[in-house]
């Protein structure tokens, strides 16, 4: 690993420096113009820290119970939860069925907030810019692939990111904070692909994705914005 990312009473975090590296990012074509500048060029990320794991049912179950939090459109929100509450056995599954809004309420109940791309992406391939989050080789077994749900983001929890995150490619995309705003569209990014892979072309593509890849999201109402295969995870600030 690139440093000892782990710090005494934030194991569930970790601590990336200050960095300078070439970013590159990858997108299908089919999306048009994304406006958003593709690199190759030089970004220096300030240090930050970020969650080892995604934001887990159990602990956005616990953001609710303690914030009161609720979203003035409900339409979906985190739909599979029901009445009963969060599915047996899926407590530490990823939550999804979140919002980007969603997601940021929680981010800054925790004092965080959701990562940049070019934080994301230095978490997930580390300064060396590894494709995968485990290497320059995709490998199946390293990630959830495939299949129908997710699965607990510990599961794979010996395949990590040169800076010891956990759960970047497959099982679920993830939200980022970055928002443009077109005067015609308004649209983010998600990042790390999902276990989910679509039948057809047109439906945004499924299955683990690079550290260099992001897919463009078009934001609409609150019920469209989310999703059962987008989940989250939160950076905080370093003090200089």
């Amino acid at each position: 690993m690139e440093t000892q990312a782990f710090r005494a009473g934030d194991e569930n975090r970790v601590f990336i420096p200050e960095t300078t590296y070439i970013y590159r990012v990858q997108h299908r074509i089919m999306e048009g113009d994304c406006q958003c500048h593709h690199g190759p060029f030089l970004v220096t990320v300030q240090a930050f820290s970020i969650d080892k794991y995604p934001v887990t049912n159990k602990q956005y179950k616990q953001f609710l119970d303690e914030s009161g939090y609720y979203p003035e459109d409900s339409h979906n929100f985190i739909k599979h939860w029901k009445e009963s509450g969060i599915p047996h056995g899926k407590e530490n599954h990823p939550v999804v069925w979140v919002s980007q809004k969603d997601a940021r309420a929680y981010a800054e109940w925790k004092g965080g907030r959701l990562p940049k791309e070019t934080e994301w992406q230095l978490a997930a391939g580390g300064s060396q810019k590894w494709k995968w989050p485990w290497g320059d080789q995709y490998n199946a077994d390293k990630c959830h692939s495939s299949g129908f749900d997710t699965m607990p983001v510990d599961a794979f929890s010996a395949s990590v990111s040169p800076y010891g995150c956990v759960d970047l490619s497959g099982n679920t995309w993830e939200w980022m904070d970055d928002t443009i705003n077109d005067a015609q569209h308004k649209f983010t990014f998600l990042r790390g692909g999902s276990y989910y892979k679509a039948p057809h072309t047109w439906h945004a593509e499924g299955g683990p994705h690079r550290a260099d890849y992001h897919l463009k999201f078009q934001l609409l109402n609150e019920g469209l914005n989310r999703c059962e295969t987008v989940g989250f995870r939160c950076v905080y600030e370093v003090a200089r």
